[in-house]
């Protein structure tokens, strides 16, 4: 710190000013970035089946889980509707849910057999909603199951194998109830993948970067020495 009654000098001044335009420009840039990936109900458009918003799933896996879907609306009369999100926009997980079922119409208005399928990968959240028709055959114990049964895919992020699972189970149950026979389903206990989790960083890693970066920016060099 410069001594008391001394004329500050222009460098330290600018310095701090520099100092100070980082951080908030690292600031704005974070809070822009985190807005933009979330999703209102009222943004989202249907595109399918399978509505990847967070572009989590491949080519192969959405050809796949697309063709189980159409078979469960050809042969059982039923709408599977698989959907990803980045983040839940401060929703709750349920109200969120509810609320795009009821936008989107998921099911047939008169039977009201529809399921949403719904994961917000970054909030590590996920939810079935399952219409009044289906109820009786997938009660909440039995898609719970099906969440729990995918948590160790979720969280070596293989997210292709873990959504497949699920709407693979759901659909499973659908067709036996309603006596039809669906072609390419998962076996009931699969493989573990060999394949490892991406290396990519995180939105929580660039966080904690970001965050180490505005404190060696804010804090004075000769604090970051130890004794």
């Amino acid at each position: 710190m410069p001594d008391a009654g001394r004329p500050v000098p222009v460098l330290y001044n600018l310095q701090v000013s520099f100092r100070s335009k980082v951080c908030l420009a690292t600031l704005l840039v974070l809070s822009l970035g985190i807005f933009l990936q979330a999703e209102s109900v009222s943004q989202l458009k249907p595109t399918g089946y399978v509505n990847d918003f967070a572009h989590v799933l491949d080519p192969n896996t959405i050809a796949q889980i697309n063709d189980t879907c159409r078979q469960v609306d050809e042969k059982a009369h039923a709408q599977i509707a698989l959907v990803t999100v980045n983040t839940l926009d401060g929703s709750d997980i349920e109200s969120y849910a509810v609320d795009l079922f009821k936008k989107w119409g998921i099911g047939s208005k008169v039977t009201d057999r529809g399921v949403l399928i719904l994961y917000a990968i970054q909030d590590h959240k996920d939810r079935i909603e399952v219409g009044y028709g289906l109820e009786p055959i997938l009660p909440d114990g039995k898609v719970g199951g099906f969440h729990r049964e995918a948590i160790p895919l979720l969280r070596s992020q293989q997210y292709n194998e873990a959504l497949q699972l699920v709407t693979n189970r759901v659909a499973e149950v659908i067709a036996s109830d309603a006596g039809v026979q669906l072609t390419n389903s998962l076996p009931r206990a699969p493989t573990r993948s060999l394949r490892q989790p991406d290396q990519g960083i995180s939105i929580g890693g660039m966080i904690a970067i970001v965050v180490i970066v505005l404190i060696i920016l804010v804090t004075p060099l000769r604090s970051l020495f130890f004794w």
